[in-house]
């Protein structure tokens, strides 16, 4: 738990400092500006290492994937947004089921989005994202999950925005271990964010909130107590960036086992390569699922 905590810390720490060394680098003012073409993405490259509450007593997760975040422009401000990601984790196997077996970890996203084409106004998006696995939790079983999300913002002159963010787990996946039941879902958070854009592309956000539904592993109440999450994009060219993300989700008061069992938690790093135009909407406006803004649940662990 104190080496997410420091992970996620690190994060915010990174986003001010890199961020800032990019607003006070001069040696991009004279690159090429971007085209114009209404089809953009990114292209990323990942290490990740992250827990939820189907790992139980198991440490967490550690591994890398790949990712690509696409958007076509349809409008002024407009656009449709969609993407996937592949991540490889525990590569020397799962000692929890005495397995070699490597888990592996599919996000598929998919929806639109309004981006406001002025210096200030509301943008916001909806997207559906779909989680697929094989090996996964504790037990190492091969879950399918999905969940709705949609974030609005008012982005104010001088690159500042804030508002929210939620999700709500819409199916639940059944699966049996030695013969018994174990429940899947995407746990359901209502967030609120601070994003700041930098004038050379750069950005850092931070969030914080709740989990709103109950949770499969208690019986009554949600399936944690807060949520912290931060995230950064530091430039090192026009092309190419240090991205970040992190989230934590506390869990709710018990005893010493069961407080660090029931927690999430999340740290990623990528180099990303950026593609597209300038043209309004051509950038995604939200990331792709990712384990901190898609947090698995379970009604059985150990």
């Amino acid at each position: 738990m104190r080496i997410f905590a420091f992970g996620l810390c690190s994060l915010c720490l990174i986003s001010v400092c890199l961020v800032q060394a990019d607003e006070k680098n001069d040696s991009t003012k004279n690159e090429k500006e971007p085209s114009s073409f209404p089809l953009g993405g990114d292209l990323s490259v990942a290490l990740d290492s992250f827990r939820s509450l189907p790992d139980g007593s198991w440490g967490g997760n550690m591994g890398a994937y790949l990712s690509l975040n696409l958007a076509v422009a349809t409008g002024k401000g407009n656009g449709i947004q969609g993407g996937w990601s592949y991540g490889v984790y525990d590569w020397d196997g799962r000692g929890s089921t005495d397995s070699k077996a490597v888990q592996q970890e599919g996000f598929f996203t998919g929806g639109f989005f309004h981006k406001t084409p002025n210096p200030s106004g509301v943008s916001f998006g909806v997207v559906y994202d779909w989680s697929i696995n094989a090996k996964a939790g504790v037990f190492g079983l091969d879950p399918n999950m999905a969940q709705l999300r949609g974030q609005v913002g008012y982005l104010f002159r001088g690159g500042n925005e804030f508002g929210f963010e939620s999700t709500y787990g819409t199916t639940t996946s059944h699966k049996s271990y030695g013969g018994i039941p174990v429940e899947f879902r995407a746990v359901s958070q209502l967030n609120a964010f601070w994003r700041h854009i930098f004038k050379k592309g750069g950005e850092t956000m931070i969030w914080a909130g709740t989990p709103y539904r109950k949770g499969l592993i208690y019986e009554s109440g949600r399936a944690g107590a807060y949520i912290l999450g931060a995230s950064f994009k530091a430039p090192l060219s026009h092309s190419l960036s240090i991205e970040g993300h992190g989230m934590y989700m506390g869990s709710r008061n018990g005893s010493a086992y069961t407080e660090s069992r029931n927690y999430a938690a999340n740290v990623s790093l990528a180099i990303t390569y950026s593609f597209g135009g300038s043209k309004a909407g051509a950038r995604p406006y939200l990331p792709l699922a990712n384990n901190s803004n898609f947090i698995a649940d379970t009604n059985a662990s150990y």
